[in-house]
């Protein structure tokens, strides 16, 4: 089994537009007008009410924050009552980590840890976008990158006592995935992953871990990742089914085998964020911080 929340984190995307410091590194990202990304935003939400998850909402009281829509970035909770607080590679995403927005989570959390010192040394660990997490068998995955720094790894591995398995991806020009949550998806049963765009060295380790836990593997093309079929999240709803939330054009993108696999276990929600995804950069997952 693996644990899941129906209680999560939604932020408007106000002042959504292309963030340049980010593109450096997330080949996702293209710089197009953003008009559409407000309607996008209203209907995931709406979307994931009506399937029984309960949605907290914050709204940016300033424009000074692009990729706000993103939050499991800068912080992540667990199920043992802790909630962390993580260092960002873009200055600019490091406002996103607002006093009154951190005070208002952390009322029912028994911890806050804050690691956002690394980024005074150049060092960075974007939350569950750099960690994929399995919280029951205290493992977690992450792809390394340049928001992705081995020793905050270290750092958090020691603080939480979770085992971390790092790996070396890269998209077909050869550049670092940027996050390993667009390279891999763990539901209770499956775990979606990019094992095309994982180094040979790493490929078996990895498929290994994810066997161990009883997972069975759905394998994605680079160009399935490219499309954010990686990129998904497990909840589950008010009446303890599996959620697997995606957006339409990963949904679109997985073949009809791979969705008749998903939906033995899970109830696929998927809702349309091509503006988010083009503009930002990520997708459904990432826009999903969980509160367990």
């Amino acid at each position: 089994m693996m644990t899941l929340t129906n209680n999560i984190l939604l932020i408007s995307p106000i002042g959504f537009t292309f963030n340049h410091e980010t593109a450096t590194d997330n080949k996702f990202q293209s710089d197009v007008a953003n008009t559409n990304t407000g309607n996008e935003f209203k209907l995931f939400r709406n979307k994931l009410i009506e399937h029984g998850i309960n949605v907290v909402t914050f709204t940016p009281p300033d424009e000074l924050t692009p990729d706000a829509v993103f939050p499991n970035n800068w912080f992540s909770t667990f199920p043992d009552g802790q909630f962390f607080i993580y260092p960002m590679k873009a200055i600019n995403r490091r406002q996103e980590k607002r006093k009154e927005f951190i005070s208002e989570i952390g009322k029912k959390y028994h911890s806050r840890t804050d690691l956002s010192f690394f980024e005074n040394e150049m060092k960075y660990l974007e939350g569950t976008g750099s960690l994929v997490i399995d919280h029951d068998n205290k493992v977690a995955f992450a792809a390394i990158s340049e928001r992705t720094d081995l020793r905050v790894i270290e750092a958090w591995k020691f603080l939480v006592d979770y085992k971390c398995l790092t790996f070396d991806c890269n998209d077909k020009n050869g550049s670092r995935v940027y996050h390993t949550n667009v390279v891999l998806s763990l539901t209770t049963e499956h775990a979606i992953i990019c094992l095309e765009c994982i180094e040979e060295k790493d490929k078996i380790k990895i498929s290994e871990e994810l066997s161990i836990s009883g997972r069975k593997l759905i394998e994605i093309s680079i160009d399935q990742m490219n499309n954010f079929c990686g990129n998904c999240i497990a909840l589950k709803n008010n009446l303890g089914q599996q959620l697997l939330i995606m957006s339409e054009r990963a949904r679109i993108n997985f073949t009809s085998d791979q969705i008749t696999q998903l939906e033995q276990y899970s109830i696929v929600v998927s809702s349309p964020l091509n503006e988010i995804e083009i503009i930002g950069g990520g997708s459904a997952r990432c826009m999903i911080a969980e509160l367990f």
